[in-house]
C-alpha cells in the first residue's frame, strides 16, 4: 500500500515540476487520507527525495529534491545530447558525488533544446556547445559558462558540396557547415536543421540533402556507409565545441563545487584518463566510443586564439567576442 502511494505522490509531484505543490492539494489530488500522504511524504523527505519550501504566506509547498538548487536537493540535474565527447562523465560525476550531490542526465534531441532548458531553469547544468550558450545569453537568457571543455568533432558528411546542407541549429555544426564551404569555395544554396541528429543521418540517407554538418558518433557511422567526409579541424585547427554552463541562479557554493569537479574531470580526460565504457547511460557502446575517441581534445581552459579563428568564419550580430566574453565566468 505505502508503495503504491509513494509511487502516486511522486508522478503528482514530477507533474508539477519545480513549481511544487501543498501537502493538501497532495491529499485531494491523490484520494489517499491525511495520516498516509503525511507518513509518506516524511518518508520521502528522509530520504532527500522532496524538500518542503515557502509558499505563498505562512504556507509551505511539496517540491521534488530535484528541481530546487542542489545546495538544498543535492541533486544535479544536467542537460546534454546524446555525443560521444562526453568520455569525461564518469570523473565529472565522481567529484560531483565527493561534494555529496546525486547526479541526473536529462537527454535533449539537440544542443538548442537543451541550452533553452537551462535558460528556463529546467537543469541546472547544460553540456552544449559554447556559441550556442553565447546565442543564446545574447538574446537574454540568464547563464553563464565555465572555462574549458571538448574541442573537435565537427564533420561535413556528403556526396557533393554546393547544395541543400543540414545542421543542427545555432551550434558547432552550423558552424561547420558554414565554415568548411568557405574554406573550400562553395556557397550553401539551402540550410535547413534537423531536430535531432537521427532525423538528419535519415534524411541524408534517404537523399534528403548533399551534405549534413553531424558530430561523433554519427559522423564516423556515416562514413563507415561509403560517405565522403571533412573534418572542420583540417581546415581551421582545434576549436572549441561543449563547454559546461550553469544558470545564474545557481548557489556559490554549488557553483564552486562545480567548476572543482569540472576542471578536474578535463584534466584527467586530458591526461588520458577515461573510461571507453562510460557512455552506455547516453546509449553509446564502447565499440563506437574507441572510433570517435580520437577525434576531440581537452582542455581546463578557454584558449582566446581559438575563439576569434573560428569566429572569422561566422561572427554577426548575436555571435561575436562581445558575447562570448560576457558568457565566461569571470
Amino acid at each position: 500500500m505505502k508503495l503504491e502511494i509513494r509511487d502516486r505522490l511522486l508522478k503528482i509531484l514530477e507533474s508539477y515540476g519545480r513549481d511544487g505543490v501543498s501537502q493538501g492539494e497532495l491529499v485531494e489530488e491523490s484520494g489517499y487520507s491525511k495520516s498516509w500522504v503525511s507518513e509518506v511524504l516524511k518518508e520521502l523527505e528522509s530520504r532527500g527525495l522532496i524538500a518542503r519550501v515557502p509558499g505563498p504566506g505562512k504556507t509551505k509547498r511539496v517540491v521534488l529534491s530535484k528541481y530546487l538548487d542542489p545546495s538544498v536537493g543535492k541533486t544535479i540535474r544536467i542537460g546534454l545530447v546524446r555525443a560521444s565527447e562526453y568520455l569525461y562523465l564518469p570523473n565529472f560525476f565522481s567529484h560531483l558525488r565527493s561534494f555529496g550531490y546525486e547526479v541526473e542526465l536529462v537527454l535533449y534531441g539537440n544542443v538548442s533544446e537543451a541550452t533553452a532548458a537551462l535558460a528556463r531553469a529546467e537543469v541546472h547544468l547544460s553540456i552544449s556547445p559554447i556559441y550556442t550558450q553565447a546565442v543564446y545569453r545574447a538574446l537574454g537568457a540568464p547563464i553563464k559558462t565555465f572555462h574549458g571543455g571538448a574541442l573537435g568533432g565537427a564533420s561535413l558528411i556528403y556526396r557533393h558540396l554546393g547544395g541543400k546542407v543540414l545542421s543542427s541549429r545555432a551550434s558547432t555544426m552550423e558552424i561547420a557547415a558554414i565554415a568548411l564551404h568557405k574554406a573550400t569555395g562553395y556557397e550553401i544554396p539551402e540550410l535547413h536543421y534537423y531536430k535531432t541528429p537521427e532525423e538528419g543521418v535519415r534524411a541524408f540517407i534517404q537523399g534528403g540533402a548533399d551534405a549534413i554538418a553531424i558530430w561523433e558518433p554519427y559522423a564516423s557511422e556515416l562514413e563507415g556507409r561509403g560517405y565522403r567526409r571533412v573534418r572542420l579541424a583540417e581546415y581551421i585547427g582545434d576549436y572549441y565545441c561543449c563547454t559546461l554552463s550553469k544558470h545564474e541562479n545557481l548557489s556559490n557554493e554549488v557553483s564552486k563545487h562545480v567548476k572543482e569537479s569540472w576542471e578536474k574531470a578535463l584534466t584527467e580526460a586530458k591526461a588520458g584518463k577515461i573510461y571507453r565504457d562510460s557512455l552506455h547511460v547516453i546509449g553509446i557502446e564502447s565499440s563506437v566510443v574507441e572510433k570517435a575517441i580520437k577525434e576531440y581534445k581537452y582542455a581546463e581552459d578557454i584558449e582566446w586564439d581559438y575563439i576569434k579563428k573560428t569566429l572569422n568564419y561566422i561572427a554577426g550580430f548575436l555571435l561575436n567576442q562581445t558575447t562570448i566574453k560576457e558568457l565566461l565566468e569571470d
